[in-house]
């Protein structure tokens, strides 16, 4: 999922939702302030919609301990939730209702970050719009200085405990700071169980002190003790402060019946007070319209219409056993359709030996609805309506768990990824996507097994689970495998596009039998790990989890940190190594190719083709290729003798598509005194494909620098000689796989020789990579390559070894001054620079 900020155009309700119609420039100006407002905020800010993570600001990152935006936009904002907390989560969502601009109260969850570790979060969540969609703004505040004063509030209790009246303060939020001994007694609760929590939770009443202060100071209000539930009348009196207010409360006698008509009254909730044979004694208006014509005085409970989701009634075990019960869940068939409705019971303490059980019933319909809403979509992927990761968790548990001490089955895993699927979304648009997943989920639904389960797990990966027998597992998994693939095999049509796609996946594989202690954690990344496998090997249907593949993806995640802190704080650890390329007319040295190279203090030197992936695959790409960039423009702008040498350095896609990187480009070769005329940058067919117009454009932003561009191991990617004309490119570098070939197959030398032809045809110079022995380096010349790079003529050096080791830059060195361009742009570069090509390809 692309990042996105609260202004990045799409239209979000984040931003002043109620202010006075703006023009254009200050609306603008105001939504800049108001980034830079989240953005700076200290607080974690983020904004899910459907369950998935759309923005997050720094502070987020920081909390989740992630660098990277990527890392958290698009995962399930549950993935953040201490599992524990998810309940009530939802409970506080639901519980905000549909209106714009509605929120909850600030309230301590435990959340936990990307690598798994709790903390206490104070949380508000908000309910707003983003990109025209219903969403929730969630802002998480650490608590441990508040707690902090809390303390402070606690000892300074300790001076009111000679007071006789119950004494609390709070604070504006309601929230306990001080109990003394008199409110313990009153309450039948503790001051270290008080303290710290919101007051209505305490004392069972929710007191609006504003109104209280505005009224004189004092109100009568229904309040509960907290050990047996039994309600009483307090005469409450309230004195503000500049930081909450002083209560002070004590019990009234006041017979607790004569005045619950008046409160009821009032109320939307349905309330009846009911006596210990069953009678109703006192209903309010509203119980008539949610229980019917029956809720009224006189009648008996068992006369309503209520059908308890747990067998009993609680309001008969409330009388029986003089405890309270709360949100006890009933339906009622009432005209109109099914209610569903949460019950609470209070015994009354009215000074008399007969039970008295105050009852009041919500109507929790919708919220009953939209509760099963999100549990289904907290288990679910909202575009194929399959489990999500943590659907597939929970049904992975569920197997693992059916298996028995001594049971002869097992549990099967099977991980499947889309090959090639960012081709997709990329060439053909997230729509085409999107409608690509959809079919793919459908067929692997018919796919799986009765029993077993199949999900999303994120982007363009399933997984499927079930269950086979333990005593032959690899001929069912062999049968599952073809199963999956024939469901995937046929063509893919989608709307408005005649051609219909066709999909291949990568399966990996992972078992669990009984006994064995895995958790369905362990079985989903041992999947992942032979996915992993699996895709490296693409000639094989399908990889099974060993132990090995474990130690190899520790191996990789090692490489992977250890890289990143070579990057980050020991850089020397990283050589540049230097490999020239020649002419294949003169033999002289035209151009030095900067490839990196590794020696780690501990694993020793580690091969480029082992970390340059890994790099590929991360964001490290991006800094290794800065890395490689400004210290090889350094080195060779710093030797003399190299004047008139070219520099290549090689680009990835990840680089071309980061905005700074042509600022980058110009910059270095400012800062180092590299002339960009001398500079040369290689890029691969793969990181050109798919060539949109952003890319082109900068490839022609690069050139009007007057820096080379070089399309390298021409002939592995998707690119055809006829598209050359469109490139900006003045080099084609062929890959090595035409060189090793020269002298085994009869057609390599005609293969080659066409490609060189062409190339020349459209005015682009041809470099031969791989030459290794005199007979290739003399076949290459002999076709029309015009550059040659290879063992043959030198494998990479340090910068020094080159200069002190190759006799053409030793006779470099020894030209006169006046001999050699004192101006760099007056070098003769055509051997490694671009020329001017036809607009449209020869005929």
């Amino acid at each position: 999922m692309p990042e996105s900020t609260p202004t990045d155009g799409g239209h979000s309700d984040l931003v002043a939702p109620h202010a006075e119609p703006m023009t254009r420039s200050s609306d603008a100006a105001v939504a800049e302030r108001y980034r830079l407002l989240l953005e700076l905020s200290p607080d974690a800010i983020a904004v899910h919609q459907d369950g998935l993570i759309v923005y997050v600001n720094s502070a987020a990152l920081d909390f989740a301990r992630l660098t990277d935006r990527d890392e958290m936009l698009g995962r399930p904002i549950t993935d953040f939730v201490h599992p524990d907390e998810l309940p009530h989560m939802i409970e506080r969502i639901v519980s905000m209702g549909d209106e714009a601009g509605a929120a909850t109260y600030p309230e301590e969850v435990v959340m936990v970050d990307a690598h798994g570790v709790s903390r206490p979060m104070e949380v508000t969540s908000v309910r707003t719009v983003w990109h025209d969609k219903p969403a929730y703004q969630v802002i998480l505040r650490d608590i441990t200085a508040q707690k902090a004063i809390d303390a402070a509030l606690r000892r300074q209790a300790a001076l009111l405990d000679h007071v006789s009246n119950a004494v609390i303060a709070v604070d504006t939020s309601m929230t306990v700071r001080s109990w003394n001994p008199a409110a313990e007694q009153l309450y039948g609760i503790t001051a270290g169980d008080a303290v710290g929590r919101e007051l209505g939770s305490v004392a069972g009443g929710n007191l609006d002190v504003q109104a209280a202060v505005a009224l004189g100071g004092t109100v009568d209000q229904l309040h509960r003790r907290a050990d047996n539930d039994r309600t009483f009348l307090a005469h409450i009196s309230v004195t503000s402060m500049d930081d909450g207010f002083l209560i002070v409360a004590e019990p009234t006698r006041r017979p607790l019946i004569e005045r619950l008509g008046t409160i009821l009254a009032a109320l939307h909730q349905a309330v009846i007070v009911v006596r210990a044979d069953g009678g109703i004694e006192l209903a309010n208006p509203a119980a008539a319209t949610m229980l019917g014509p029956q809720a009224v005085p006189g009648s008996f409970v068992h006369d309503l219409p209520l059908d308890f989701v747990d067998g009993e009634s609680p309001i008969v075990r409330c009388l029986r056993t003089r405890t309270a019960v709360t949100d006890a869940t009933a339906t009622i068939n009432i005209p109109g359709g099914e209610r569903w409705l949460s019950c609470s019971c209070r015994p009354i303490d009215d000074d008399t030996s007969e039970a008295v059980v105050l009852v009041s019933f919500a109507d929790i319909t919708e919220r009953y609805r939209e509760r099963t809403r999100l549990a289904w979509d907290a288990v679910h992927d909202p575009l194929t309506r399959l489990y999500n990761r943590a659907g597939i968790l929970k049904e992975l548990e569920s197997h693992m768990d059916a298996l028995g001490d001594h049971d002869t089955d097992c549990v099967a895993i099977y991980y499947i990824d889309l090959d090639n699927f960012k081709l997709v979304n990329d060439s053909l648009g997230h729509a085409v996507g999107d409608e690509v997943l959809h079919t793919v989920a459908q067929r692997l639904a018919g796919a799986t097994p009765r029993k077993g389960a199949v999900g999303r797990i994120g982007g363009d990966e399933f997984v499927l689970v079930t269950t086979h027998p333990k005593a032959d597992p690899t001929a069912e998994i062999d049968r599952q495998i073809e199963s999956i693939r024939a469901a995937i095999r046929p063509p893919v049509s989608v709307t408005d596009r005649s051609e219909p796609l066709t999909v291949r996946v990568s399966i990996g594989v992972a078992t669990v039998a009984a006994g064995d202690r895995s958790t369905p954690a362990d079985l989903l990344r041992d999947a992942d790990i032979a996915l992993y496998q699996a895709r490296k090997a693409s000639r094989e249907p399908y990889v099974r989890f060993r132990t090995h593949h474990r130690e190899e993806l520790q191996r990789r995640q090692r490489i992977e940190e250890e890289l990143r802190r070579a990057l980050a704080s020991d850089p020397s650890q990283l050589e540049i190594h230097y490999q020239p390329i020649v002419s294949t007319e003169s033999g002289t040295l035209v151009a030095l190719e900067a490839l990196l190279r590794w020696n780690h203090p501990d694993l020793g030197a580690i091969p480029p083709a082992e970390f340059i992936p890994l790099a590929e695959q991360s964001t490290l790409i991006d800094k290794v290729g800065t890395h490689v960039l400004a210290t090889a423009c350094a080195e060779v702008a710093g030797a003399p003798q190299l004047r008139q040498v070219m520099l290549c350095v090689n680009a990835s896609r990840r680089e071309l598509t980061n905005e700074e990187f042509l600022r980058r480009l110009r910059d270095t070769c400012s800062q180092t005194g590299m002339n960009p005329r001398s500079l040369c940058l290689e890029i691969t067919e793969s990181a050109l494909a798919p060539l949109e117009s952003g890319l082109l454009n900068l490839l022609l932003d690069i050139r009007a620098l007057g820096i080379s561009i070089s399309l390298d191991d021409f002939g592995t990617g998707a690119s055809s000689l006829s598209e050359l004309y469109r490139l900006p490119v003045g080099i084609l570098k062929t890959a090595k796989a035409f060189v090793d070939a020269l002298g085994e197959n009869p057609n390599a030398r005609t293969i080659l020789a066409g490609i060189v032809d062409v190339a020349h045809a459209v005015g682009v110079r041809v470099i031969a990579e791989g030459v290794e022995t005199a007979d290739q380096a003399a076949t290459i010349a002999a076709v029309g390559c015009d550059l040659a790079q290879g063992f043959h003529y030198g494998r990479p050096k340090p910068l020094a070894e080159i200069l002190t080791g190759s006799p053409a830059i030793s006779a470099m060195s020894e030209t006169p001054d006046d001999a050699r361009p004192a101006d760099p742009d007056q070098i003769d570069t055509d051997a490694c620079s671009d020329v001017r090509r036809p607009a449209s390809p020869p005929e």
